[in-house]
C-alpha cells in the first residue's frame, strides 16, 4: 500500500514555456549589458591612447628642447587629431587613433597657461587663474610654461596640472582649510 501525498512528482523530459523565456530574457539582459560595458572600455581605451600620445609629445619636446638646445613647442592640430611638436621649421606628428570609436566622435584638448597663485586677473568681472593658449613652449634649460590641459573624448574627461620645471604631471594639492 503507498500513501500519496498532495504532490505527484513526474518525469520532466523537457523545460516549460515560462522557463524558456525567463531563460531567454535573462541571456537578452546580461548580453545587452556586456555590450554596453564594451563599448565603455572602448572608449576609456582611447582616453588613455589619447594621454599616452600627449604624454609622448611631452617628452619629445622636452628632450628636443635640452638636447638641441632650441625652443620646441607642442599644440593639438584637431582636423588631423594629432598633437605637434614643432622645432626650426619641422613639425613631427603624434596621431591619436580612434578608429574603434569611429569617425564622428569628437577630440577636445584644451591647453590652459597657469598664472601664479597671486596672480589673478579680472576679465569681464570674473578673476580667472587661467586662459586658454594655443601651444605649450619647452625650453633648453628643461622647463615648460606653466599650463594645465583638459583632455576630453566622446563623454570621457581627464584634466592634468604640470610642473614647468620638471614637465611631469602634479599632483592634487590639498586646500588648507
Amino acid at each position: 500500500m503507498s500513501l500519496k501525498m498532495g504532490y505527484q512528482s513526474r518525469n520532466r523530459g523537457a523545460f516549460t514555456l515560462i522557463e524558456l523565456m525567463l531563460t531567454m530574457a535573462l541571456i537578452a539582459l546580461l548580453s545587452s549589458l556586456f555590450i554596453w560595458n564594451i563599448q565603455s572600455l572602448l572608449k576609456q581605451g582611447e582616453l588613455e591612447g589619447l594621454q599616452n600620445e600627449l604624454w609622448s609629445a611631452v617628452d619629445k619636446a622636452k628632450q628636443g628642447a635640452v638636447f638641441n638646445r632650441v625652443l620646441h613647442r607642442v599644440r593639438f592640430d584637431s582636423e588631423n587629431q594629432a598633437f605637434m611638436v614643432s622645432a626650426d621649421g619641422e613639425e613631427v606628428p603624434f596621431k591619436v587613433d580612434i578608429s574603434a570609436l569611429g569617425e564622428d566622435v569628437e577630440i577636445e584638448v584644451i591647453f590652459k597657461l597657469m598664472l601664479p597663485r597671486d596672480g589673478y586677473r579680472l576679465i569681464q568681472g570674473e578673476l580667472v587663474t587661467h586662459k586658454e593658449i594655443e601651444t605649450i613652449t619647452f625650453y633648453p634649460d628643461g622647463t615648460c610654461t606653466p599650463f594645465s590641459v583638459d583632455l576630453k573624448i566622446a563623454e570621457y574627461e581627464s584634466s592634468y596640472q604640470i610642473d614647468p620645471w620638471t614637465s611631469s604631471q602634479m599632483t592634487k594639492f590639498e586646500e588648507d582649510a
